[in-house]
């Protein structure tokens, strides 16, 4: 499509539309940060960052090896690194040395950790229940943005592994 059509019908390219997305994507992780952070605030809780707490969410109930949240693309590694030193020293979470690998490292949540998880966890639920009165999101929508973001990481991933 040249210019003048792309005018009229206002599609955007291909190349237009991924770097828009690209775009959107990143401020929306943006502003999941700012509203976890928000809402924390608002419970009183002024000590942490929205990546940390969403942190606490993802090591969730149980024990969690802190490669697993490496793998999980969430977190960077030293960020990783520095988020797990500052939830340690806030009282937030454990970390141990695996008994049978002194490489790896286990992360749980302390009883300050699990609230701040349940709050998270809270926000997230209301949030899910409001996005179609509020916002006009619907269930399928969701599932096809799934979907989407999947196969882009995938697609990332591949460039990655296969050196695209």
């Amino acid at each position: 499509m040249n210019n003048a059509a792309q005018a009229v019908t206002g599609e955007d390219t291909v190349a237009e539309s991924f770097l828009k997305s690209l775009s959107l994507l990143e401020q929306a992780h943006r502003r999941l940060h700012d509203v976890v952070k928000d809402d924390l605030e608002r419970g009183g809780e002024r000590h942490l960052t929205g990546v940390q707490a969403l942190l606490l969410y993802e090591i969730g109930e149980g024990e969690t090896p802190a490669s697993t949240l490496r793998a999980r693309g969430a977190f960077a590694g030293t960020s990783l690194s520095y988020n797990i030193k500052k939830l340690q020293e806030g009282g937030y979470l454990l970390q141990s040395r695996s008994e049978a690998d002194k490489r790896t490292v286990h992360l749980r949540l302390t009883d300050r950790g699990h609230k701040v998880r349940e709050r998270v966890e809270g926000l997230f639920a209301k949030q899910a229940t409001a996005l179609e009165p509020t916002a006009s999101v619907r269930p399928n929508d969701l599932t096809q943005l799934n979907k989407t973001v999947s196969r882009l990481e995938r697609f990332w991933s591949d460039q990655i592994r296969f050196r695209l």
